[in-house]
């Protein structure tokens, strides 16, 4: 793997070396899609590393926000349960009280709310070998425990995107009302398991994210609009799940 870190490398140095790069949109989010261009790599939505098997986050320097490892729909299926889960437990949308969103930010070790009527909870259940979604009222009282991802479903998430890591950094600034990216940092970084996996779900250093919204187009206007479930770590809880790489 060494090789492909290495070419990774030569590469980052190149487009640092440009110093300021002007982003393909002009919006503050476009700093992968604008250093994937540079490598003239065409937008992934795929389930499958960026670059030569190699995984690649790029975050502007000192954000504090996580960071997604990959996302994945319940039972491994479409988002049909999604639906069901915004129909029946989701919350009126703040501009448009007819339709229903829903967000909701999920951990093992912990009860939180999502709206004002409903917690959530992961359940690691280790002798089933399946990921749990819990539900319960203001009171506690558990209402479902339907949605799941299996351990081999996630195992395989997790290691078809995102075995080999690199994360990128960046400084950006606004140039004549457009925004622009300089890339100064790389670090590079190799899983260690899926048992590690689990564990950071289980003590709630990884999250769940679930985020159902709606289409605000005149074309589409009110249709669900499924951001995914994704599963969420800390930048400085990385070293829980990856080993740090050095190239050789």
């Amino acid at each position: 793997m060494n090789e492909q870190f290495l070419k990774l490398q030569k590469e980052f140095n190149r487009i640092s070396k440009k110093g300021y790069i002007r982003g393909i949109y002009n919006t503050s989010s476009s700093i992968g899609r604008t250093f994937e261009n540079e490598l003239g790599l065409e937008m992934n939505k795929a389930s499958i590393p960026d670059y030569q098997n190699i995984e690649i986050k790029t975050r502007r320097g000192y954000t504090k926000s996580t960071m997604t490892l990959f996302n994945a729909v319940p039972n491994g299926q479409n988002n049909g349960e999604l639906k069901r889960l915004k129909d029946t437990y989701g919350y009126p949308y703040k501009n448009d009280r007819n339709y229903k969103v829903l967000f909701a930010e999920v951990f093992g070790n912990k009860l939180t709310f999502s709206g004002v009527k409903y917690q959530y909870k992961l359940d690691i259940d280790k002798s089933d070998q399946k990921v749990f979604l819990c539900i319960y009222n203001r009171e506690e009282v558990l209402l479902e425990r339907k949605i799941f991802w299996s351990f081999d479903y996630l195992k395989e998430k997790l290691l078809n995107k995102i075995k080999y890591l690199a994360i990128i950094k960046a400084w950006t600034k606004e140039i004549d009302g457009w925004n622009y990216f300089k890339y100064y940092k790389i670090n590079f970084y190799v899983l260690k398991n899926f048992d590690k996996f689990i564990e950071c779900l289980k003590n709630g250093k990884i999250k769940l994210i679930i985020k159902i919204n709606i289409h605000l187009d005149k074309e589409h206007y009110g249709q669900m609009y499924d951001h995914g479930c994704g599963f969420d770590i800390s930048e400085e809880d990385i070293s829980m799940l990856f080993y740090n790489y050095i190239i050789i």
